[in-house]
């Protein structure tokens, strides 16, 4: 049986609120809804403008039933003209009023099916006579859920809490206007004859502006860039970032302007590292410092590699200067081979036919020696007291004289050899 708009609306006020117009709800990524029939805060400015002949901010349409009517009214008979009973329900929902079969999950609710079944359902059992006469007898009660945190009362007006906190003239405006209640269009026009305003940028003004004028584009631009905004931290490397430090860097792109080499730098401050791990380019950058301090014979604090990684990730800093740093470094401690360091040998290179000799005298495997964690690979890359390099001769003799070497196989064979030669000079052995 098909329904009337009356029945409908009295049934999209019973599925928002259960006919309460002190309804407020959570806080969601476009802020909280208000009243009885459950409308989202950037929509109330113009939408109260529009159909109740006056901008009102959240606060003052949460206590003025009439005002909650007018624009319930006014906005879903346009959508039930244009879309029908489910497709006004579902644009009332989601915003689109395509999405009525939709069956996927909402944060927070039904899906939007989900909600659009519920909403008829509610409908076809309201005595359509008294629809009107019920909704009218609605009785108002004073708002007993939670007023506006003062960052939601700034977002209300287009502006950024800290950038209010940081401007003395901005901060005695937005308390005047909190303390009277004032709506969107009054703190706008007094915004527009500050000092402040004047001396800003047209991008922040454009920014301001636009939330009132062209709402939907408004929200639309900041959903674009939320998205992006997202990927750009995944990208850099930031791991878990909260939804509000997004929402930030939403508020520096569209409202400041920043682009996006500011952007990777501002992320870049914010990356973490868990257990030597990190994500993103910052995971590349990471395993890319850690190789190259390993080919150059050189050893790097967890704080070190740590700084390191966000300077390069933030675009700060490139691979190729800390290349750079840590062969200069590398040249100074390993000074006798400096000149081939300088000029782009590895020192994991240079320390080749040392790795081989203590490989083959001290019978240990080629891969696990390096200049790094061997000792005698580490010293002899040093040089000699006079700067030169060490002798291959002076070398294997100092890893003969090392304990380790007697209970070789090669030292045994050399033993064994030294006595039978004893033996032959005696005449005892042939």
């Amino acid at each position: 049986m098909a329904i009337t708009f009356e029945q409908f609306f009295a049934a999209i006020a019973q599925q928002e609120s259960g006919n309460r117009y002190n309804a407020v709800g959570p806080q969601t990524r476009y802020g909280r809804a208000y009243g009885k029939y459950q409308v989202l805060a950037p929509n109330i400015g113009p939408w109260t403008k529009q159909y109740y002949g006056r901008s009102l901010s959240a606060q003052q349409f949460l206590n003025n039933p009439q005002a909650q009517e007018a624009v319930a009214r006014g906005k879903l008979r346009s959508y039930w003209n244009k879309y029908g009973a489910r497709g006004a329900a579902s644009a009332w929902y989601s915003g689109n009023p395509n999405l009525h079969m939709s069956t996927r999950s909402q944060s927070g609710g039904p899906s939007i099916k989900g909600y659009v079944d519920s909403v008829l359902r509610i409908a076809s059992g309201i005595n359509a006579g008294s629809a009107q006469t019920s909704a009218q007898a609605t009785t108002y009660s004073a708002p007993e859920t939670p007023r506006m945190t003062v960052s939601e009362q700034a977002e209300s007006f287009g502006l950024n809490l800290r950038l209010i906190n940081s401007n003395k003239e901005l901060k005695r405006l937005f308390d005047k206007a909190t303390a009277g209640s004032w709506s969107p269009d009054r703190f706008q026009a007094a915004l527009r004859n500050t000092k402040w305003w004047r001396s800003q940028s047209s991008t922040l003004r454009e920014y301001v502006t636009l939330r009132y004028t062209d709402p939907a584009t408004w929200k639309q631009n900041r959903d674009n860039a939320y998205a992006s905004m997202k990927a750009l931290a995944a990208r850099v490397g930031v791991k878990g970032i909260s939804s509000s430090a997004l929402w930030d860097a939403v508020y520096n792109k569209l409202a400041l302007g920043w682009d996006d080499a500011r952007l990777q730098n501002w992320f870049g401050s914010k990356i973490t590292f868990k257990h030597g791990q990190a994500w993103g380019d910052a995971a590349a950058v990471w395993d890319d410092l850690h190789d190259l301090a390993y080919q150059m014979g050189m050893k790097y604090s967890l704080s070190w590699y740590e700084n390191a990684t966000r300077k390069i990730a933030s675009g700060k800093s490139t691979i190729a200067e800390h290349e750079t740093y840590i062969r200069r470094q590398s040249a100074g401690r390993y000074a006798a081979y400096g000149a081939q360091i300088k000029a782009g040998m590895s020192v994991q290179d240079l320390a080749a036919p040392f790795i081989e000799a203590v490989s083959r005298i001290l019978e240990l495997p080629e891969t696990d020696l390096d200049a790094i964690s061997n000792s005698h690979i580490s010293k002899a890359m040093r040089g000699r007291d006079d700067g030169q390099p060490t002798p291959m001769w002076e070398f294997e003799n100092s890893l003969r004289n090392d304990p380790k070497w007697r209970k070789t196989k090669n030292a045994q064979d050399s033993m064994m050899g030294v006595a039978h030669q004893v033996l032959r000079d005696f005449g005892m052995a042939y």
